[in-house]
């Protein structure tokens, strides 16, 4: 079962902020909600160029971006969200949904320390503690893959080294063999040189013959 996204979304920023802010972010929300993610994405980033450390639009960013399969970088903004919040509420949130994020990328030890700083500002967060178990299974059953490839491979090697142990050695030509074979193959060179200048010296004749 894949772990699933906190789809709550915050809907207003913090007192202080301009109304051009607020804007941004409701209309960013409105297209969130009809799955409309590039232009949710879009306007939270609008938000942001007006107030940099918005939080409420860095965590809905990143909601969007990880809808729109940008799961990089929604890590990006939930991270910014963490380091601008004081609000334990805002960053339990966005430390779960970052653990979501790297778990579909397969980044399984990051992806463990987003969940377990979840629960320590939510110990009663339950699906961040099953999605936690979930991971840490992930990381065991991998080890075990890459120590059964690692074990595969130590094989495979072993039985090539043995196949080639087995395979007769060519014995090596001495220098005297080498002088000897081309010795040889002179002679027979030699051989065939002889044979067919007698073909072609017995060719004149007969025509000497026949003429």
């Amino acid at each position: 079962i894949a772990p699933s996204l906190m789809l709550f979304l915050f809907f207003f920023s913090s007192i202080g902020y301009s109304q051009n802010v607020n804007k941004y972010i409701v209309k960013g929300n409105e297209a969130y909600k009809k799955s409309d993610y590039g232009t949710a994405a879009q306007s939270y980033k609008n938000a942001l160029t007006k107030s940099s450390q918005n939080t409420v639009a860095t965590y809905n960013l990143g909601n969007a971006l990880y809808k729109n399969e940008k799961a990089d970088d929604a890590v990006s903004s939930y991270d910014k969200t963490i380091q601008n919040t004081n609000d334990n509420a805002v960053k339990h949130k966005a430390y779960y949904n970052k653990g979501v994020a790297l778990q579909k990328q397969n980044k399984l030890p990051e992806c463990i320390d987003a969940y377990k700083n979840s629960l320590k500002l939510d110990p009663n967060d339950e699906d961040a503690r099953q999605n936690l178990e979930r991971a840490l299974k992930q990381q065991q059953q991998q080890k075990q893959n890459d120590e059964q490839k690692k074990k595969d491979q130590k094989q495979d090697q072993k039985k090539q080294e043995q196949k080639q142990q087995q395979q007769p050695e060519q014995p090596k030509m001495t220098k005297e063999d080498a002088e000897e074979k081309l010795k040889t193959l002179e002679q027979e060179e030699k051989n065939l040189l002889d044979k067919l200048k007698k073909v072609k010296a017995s060719r004149q004749e007969k025509l000497k013959k026949d003429w």
